[in-house]
């Protein structure tokens, strides 16, 4: 690997980039879940509780108004009977219905499948949280093979029988001495992930001196997801004996052995957040730990993470994160940073000590974003306008902060902060196109960006701006027709 202008890294450099790019797939890959559970969700429940017909079946798309009717009579019909006390049978009711229709039948052969078939919600949550243990497992490995990498001395250290780490056969197949340790950094990584979760807490305080603990949200929360993937895997979701020894009371009470272990949306979220949190800590310790003298970088990522979940309102994660990066910072604009995106996110949790720390807290002497982060959390609304259109007029603030910012978020719908907002300009590298119209400076008149009519001059404008059913558009290119094309 090699610098961009041509040097090659150290291994300390090597390392660090290796590891935060680990960190970096890892959090993708745990905002994807996310998004697909969110998405997800409320579709997997419609198919749960829709008896309905779905319009991929060609029997009953080509069911008339009428015929529908008929199956909805028929439903009616049972939860009326079911009201007088004279406990209808439901499928008899039914199939009174259908039975003299050419399609009764297969009605009859769907509606028994759709009340026959397990849901499909619980399962859909249940692979979710095998997949995100899964991501974070990946991840695992990843940073004990860049462990050994760093540090290759442990891998004679750990070896079980020293003189035989390689048959004459495979040394004889190797290319050379590099070859023969990434054979053994695979092994030894191998035989980790065999491990379990208390072997893998074990290594990492032996071998690194870092402790599991210190990087969970909540500690006992985390060992019980580790020991609720294992039942849905080898269980069947159902409490085994070595999930009620394994999990902290509180979280298995009312719990018996051979108990189903419901997981919804709420335990799922949290799951992945957990892990998300862990696992993205865990590395940045690492970094800290083996990248000796290249903090800043290493601090510079778990900035970026923490600010992007704040963005996306994971306020527990987020103030994990920025706990960590206090503690961690070597310099007061990095501890500053940790600080305030900490008290935005305790304040969004409800926590009333926010108020008194914050007014305590001296911003004389710091530059104008500190102060303008101050009075936000204080809600002093008017004061923070006037320092942020400063910052704004001076390019201090940028368009991305101004729309985006989680710390402006007491400003959004005042009127001051709308009109801030309606005069700013879309950066000329902001690349979704389809989203800009542009404004003649003299008529204030709107058009696509392929109009003819535009010029130089034009003032960039984001959709997010302008309210299209008021605003004076190009009858030329036809902006609302933006919404539903790309340009």
């Amino acid at each position: 690997m090699t610098h961009q202008d041509g040097q090659e890294l150290d291994p300390k450099e090597q390392f660090l980039f290796t590891v935060a790019y680990l960190g970096e797939e890892f959090w993708r890959k745990m905002d994807a879940l996310h998004e697909v559970a969110h998405v997800a969700s409320p579709q997997i429940k419609k198919l749960d509780s829709d008896f309905l017909p779905s319009v991929m079946d060609p029997v009953f798309e080509r069911l008339s108004k009428e015929e529908t009717d008929k199956i909805g009579e028929a439903f009616d019909r049972y939860e009326k009977e079911g009201k007088e006390g004279k406990n209808p049978n439901f499928m008899s009711v039914m199939w009174e219905a259908v039975k003299d229709e050419a399609w009764g039948p297969a009605w009859m052969q769907h509606l028994h499948e759709t009340l026959s078939r397990p849901p499909r919600l619980p399962m859909f949550f249940q692979s979710t949280v095998v997949s995100a243990v899964s991501n974070f497992e990946v991840l695992l490995a990843g940073l004990v093979a860049s462990f050994y990498e760093i540090a290759p001395q442990a891998l004679e250290a750990s070896s079980r029988d020293k003189g035989k780490e390689f048959s004459l056969r495979e040394l004889k197949e190797m290319k050379d001495l590099e070859d023969a340790i990434r054979i053994a950094i695979d092994r030894r990584v191998e035989e980790f992930m065999f491990g379990s979760f208390n072997d893998w807490r074990k290594f990492f305080a032996d071998k690194m001196k870092i402790n599991f603990e210190d990087y969970a949200i909540d500690w006992s929360f985390l060992q019980e997801v580790f020991q609720r993937r294992h039942v849905i895997v080898h269980n069947g979701g159902h409490a085994s004996r070595r999930y009620m020894q394994g999990v902290d009371a509180g979280l298995r009470k009312g719990v018996k052995e051979g108990d189903y272990l419901q997981v919804d949306e709420d335990y799922l979220t949290r799951a992945a957040n957990e892990l998300l949190c862990f696992g993205y800590l865990l590395m940045s310790a690492m970094s800290l730990k083996f990248a000796t003298g290249l903090s800043s970088k290493a601090l510079a990522n778990v900035h970026g993470f923490t600010y992007q979940n704040l963005v996306k309102g994971r306020y527990e994660l987020v103030n994990k994160c920025a706990t960590y990066g206090i503690e961690a910072s070597s310099s007061m604009g990095d501890e500053l940073l940790f600080r305030v995106n900490s008290w935005i996110s305790r304040q969004r949790m409800g926590d009333e000590n926010v108020l008194q720390e914050v007014n305590s807290w001296d911003v004389a002497a710091l530059s104008p974003r500190y102060k303008l982060a101050k009075h936000c959390l204080l809600g002093e609304n008017a004061a923070a306008m006037q320092v942020l259109t400063s910052l704004f007029d001076s390019d201090d603030v940028d368009f991305g902060d101004l729309i985006e910012w989680p710390l402006l978020e007491p400003l959004r719908g005042t009127e001051d902060y709308q009109e801030l907002v309606r005069n700013a300009e879309v950066p000329e590298d902001w690349g979704f196109t389809e989203q800009v119209l542009f404004e003649n400076p003299k008529t204030a008149m709107l058009h696509t960006r392929r109009c003819t009519l535009v010029r130089a001059d034009f003032k960039r404008r984001s959709l997010g701006q302008i309210d299209l059913t008021s605003a004076l558009l190009c009858k030329r290119c036809k902006p609302p027709t933006i919404l539903g094309e790309n340009e």
